[in-house]
């Protein structure tokens, strides 16, 4: 076929056709500044190793970065807990906090490395990060009084942190964070009350899929309890937004030996849409059982969040600054992605 046949299907330009002196710089991944960045973090053990193809020019010498700087900024990741950061305890318990992580793009990474950050600015207590099956390479190795746990249940999402702290039992507590979560402040006592309390709640009228909740319901051992309180148009429960709470090992262990909830779920969620029903049968569950007491979340339905479920709002800071503006006093930034 002639050239004019094909003029309109784009062509990979052919480097030896331009001067050499005029010739972009070709640079490798293992080169790229933030994989650089990210590599000089790894300790001994290999995190998130990226693996190259066999024949790959990936020991030639660096470029200059400052060509690069621009698209690929490199800052400094504070890892250390802050001068006046503490040790959360309450009520004489101890205290784990879980990020649960799911890296596909680098603004992904940007964001679960403030995360990490965020806790360390108030707290020192260890922190688990539970990886859901990222795509890229990320930093792991210094992290300070952290553990990384890469998930054999991918797209399992939210229920990870629940089936991983009843099986490691790392604290009496649990504050849960998504990545796109970060702290604001310290937790008040009263946020730090009752054995479970939801971040944000939402209404058990909200969007809702009713056949989905019986169908896992109904995967449960001993369901009929729930089943039945479920299908009840009157039942007062409400869902827990991103499945994220402050709860105790006790509710988490009692849950799982009544109806394998988290172990048989952990196996069963898979999308977003599983993901999204998680939040509802984790909130007829607690409801159900009468674990949950009000106030049953510590700052209010999720749906009067400033900017909620809004794109714009990307960054902690544009969170913390919409937060400002509307006087909402929260512990914890949220922003959204749309994963």
């Amino acid at each position: 076929m002639s050239s004019w046949a094909n003029r309109g299907i784009p062509c990979r330009r052919n480097l030896l056709q331009i001067p050499e002196g005029l010739r972009p710089t070709i640079i490798t991944r293992a080169q790229r500044p933030e994989v650089i960045q990210s590599e000089s973090f790894q300790e001994n053990e290999k995190q998130n190793e990226i693996i190259y193809p066999s024949g790959s020019e990936d020991s030639s010498p660096t470029p200059d970065m400052n060509a690069y700087s621009r698209s690929y900024p490199v800052r400094k990741m504070e890892l250390n807990p802050a001068p006046n950061a503490i040790e959360l305890r309450f009520s004489d318990k101890s205290y784990v906090f879980v990020i649960l992580r799911n890296i596909r793009t680098t603004h992904d990474n940007d964001l679960w490395m403030a995360s990490y950050q965020s806790v360390r600015r108030f707290y020192t207590n260890k922190i688990i990060i539970i990886d859901d099956n990222s795509d890229i390479n990320t930093v792991n190795g210094k992290l300070v009084n952290t553990e990384v746990i890469r998930s054999d249940y991918n797209g399992a999402g939210e229920v990870l942190p629940y089936y991983y702290f009843f099986v490691n039992k790392w604290a009496d507590r649990m504050v849960f964070l998504h990545d796109s979560m970060f702290l604001h402040r310290r937790f008040t006592d009263a946020e730090l009350n009752g054995a479970v309390r939801f971040h944000w709640h939402f209404s058990n009228t909200e969007i809702r899929n009713d056949r989905k909740i019986g169908t896992y319901l109904s995967m449960l051992p001993n369901h009929e309890g729930l089943l039945e309180y479920a299908n009840q148009p009157d039942s007062a429960w409400n869902g827990c937004f991103g499945g994220t709470s402050i709860i105790d090992l006790d509710i988490v262990t009692q849950l799982e030996e009544a109806y394998s909830f988290f172990s048989t779920l952990v196996l069963s969620i898979k999308t977003r849409k599983d993901r999204e029903t998680f939040e509802r049968l984790f909130g007829i569950a607690l409801y159900f059982t009468k674990m949950i007491d009000e106030p049953f979340s510590n700052f209010g339905n999720i749906v009067k969040y400033p900017g909620a479920f809004e794109s714009q709002i990307s960054t902690p800071d544009q969170g913390a600054y919409a937060l400002s503006q509307k006087g909402y006093d929260t512990a914890i930034i949220k922003v959204w992605r749309g994963r």
